[in-house]
């Protein structure tokens, strides 16, 4: 263990090469099934009061420990500063740093705000290659709900360039880094006057949240998975759908993805418009996904708001409907609908009748015929237990009647294998098939606004599905 450690000293060497080949030696001593992984993590009290007033340690011991543990958080951060070096050296400094994250003892030291910015702001950079990775350590970061707040509560700096030709009109500077470029308009005034004749302005700050929710979006655009010239961005950042699934398990970091929010980048304090929708909005619509970590977070994040009844207003609102804002009564504001992006993935090739489909959704009337159900048995699961959540208020249950729900799990559990999820949906048609009374109806919804009938609807006026 002592020759290992003594690699730690090379790790802020200013050769790169010395870096980078201590780094490598390190590497592979950092992932859980290691014998030796203990000398990067330090002990649970490490950098808290409890080194300084000994922790109850005998002097001798006290002081060794001390020692110890200092020389593993200096370690830390030196990895958490070479995720800004060469290409090479950020992508196994990344992947030690995701390796040990997922231990609290580590986690803690590596969410200062120093670092926090330029990770968040790397990550949201369209030119950062490792924004993959560091997707991943964000996603570690957060499983800890102790650190969840050092997330929720950032802003990192942003600025604008409204009127550039090149993509995207705005410029995140801390995430200035060896392994990203800069933005071809951008010009850092300590060295050039702004750059006018792309409408470069002062910095302001941005909520962290929102630019992770504009790359997560921007990840999923043509081209990005090939690395197409032109494309949006060049990673696809499908870990953060694990971010935002994470930061909606607290409630009181939930509401971050229902708040009404104006289109990025416009501040969070811009006056309100009817355009404001919920982040929530952009994270549900990737439920049919590719990706199985994408869709997974999506229907995550849906599965945990459901379980707020405080959230079911945002839940249920269709495209004619409304919720009240409890911070402002007076405004009424989208909803999410998350109804087709639950059913979507649960239904197959089958053919429905008429009558039966005109109660589906828009979006889910007439799919094609190569119509793939869900492979994934826990994601099935999860849409069924999604359903069942939402049907414990009288609001959700007629949702789900009115809208075609029960014919979808029918068909659903003619094919089903899963016993679980075959029990599950036994329970769920208990609960839409029963006779409501007096004492199941009281259970409704106060927050959502009933709009017009769906046939008054006009055509520009109906759900879209975008995966």
């Amino acid at each position: 263990m002592a020759s290992l450690t003594e690699l730690f000293q090379f790790l802020d060497q200013p050769n790169p090469s010395v870096r980078h080949l201590a780094l490598q030696n390190l590497i592979g001593h950092t992932p859980k099934a290691s014998a030796e992984r203990h000398i990067f993590i330090p002990s649970s009290f490490a950098g808290g009061s409890a080194i300084s007033n000994g922790g109850g340690l005998l002097p001798n011991k006290r002081k060794e420990g001390q020692e110890s543990d200092e020389l593993k958080i200096k370690a830390l951060h030196d990895l958490a500063n070479l995720c800004k070096d060469q290409a090479a050296i950020a992508h196994d400094a990344l992947s030690a740093l995701i390796n040990l994250s997922d231990t609290l003892a580590v986690a803690r030291h590596l969410v200062d705000k120093e670092f926090l910015v330029w990770l968040v702001s790397y990550t949201a950079n369209t030119t950062s290659p490792l924004s993959p990775l560091t997707s991943m350590l964000l996603s570690n970061l957060t499983s800890h709900p102790s650190l969840v707040s050092s997330l929720t509560n950032l802003t990192i700096p942003l600025v604008p360039l409204p009127q550039s030709k090149h993509y995207p009109p705005y410029f995140l500077p801390a995430s200035a880094s060896s392994s990203s470029t800069t933005h071809p308009d951008y010009r850092d005034p300590s060295v050039l006057p702004p750059n006018a004749e792309a409408g470069q302005s002062d910095e302001i700050e941005i909520d962290a949240i929102r630019a992770l929710i504009q790359a997560f979006e921007d990840g999923a655009s043509e081209g990005v998975k090939e690395g197409k010239t032109g494309s949006k961005r060049k990673g696809e950042c499908h870990f953060l759908a694990s971010v935002f699934a994470n930061i909606s398990m607290a409630p009181s970091t939930r509401p971050l993805l229902l708040t009404p929010r104006p289109p990025f980048p416009q501040p969070s304090t811009a006056a309100p418009t009817e355009e404001d929708e919920p982040l929530l909005s952009k994270i549900v619509v990737y439920t049919e996904h590719p990706d199985t970590i994408r869709r997974g977070g999506a229907m995550g994040c849906i599965k945990n708001c459901a379980m707020d009844r405080g959230s079911m207003g945002w839940l249920l609102a269709s495209e004619h409907d409304r919720v009240k804002l409890p911070s402002d009564p007076t405004r009424k504001v989208k909803g999410v609908d998350v109804l087709p992006y639950v059913l979507a993935p649960l239904m197959g090739p089958e053919e429905y009748d008429i009558d039966e489909m005109e109660t589906l959704p828009p979006t889910l009337q007439f799919l094609p015929p190569e119509k793939e159900r869900e492979k994934d048995t826990v994601l099935r699961m999860m849409c069924i237990e999604i359903l069942l959540l939402l049907s414990t208020t009288f609001t959700g249950r007629e949702a789900l009647r009115t809208r075609g729900a029960y014919y979808v799990i029918r068909e659903l559990h003619k094919v089903e294998k899963d016993q679980q999820i075959l029990d599950s949906i036994e329970r769920l048609v208990n609960l839409l098939q029963r006779d409501e009374g007096n004492d199941t109806k009281d259970d409704h919804v106060q927050e959502l606004v009933r709009g017009q009938k769906v046939e008054e609807l006009k055509d520009d006026e109906l759900d879209v599905v975008e995966v």
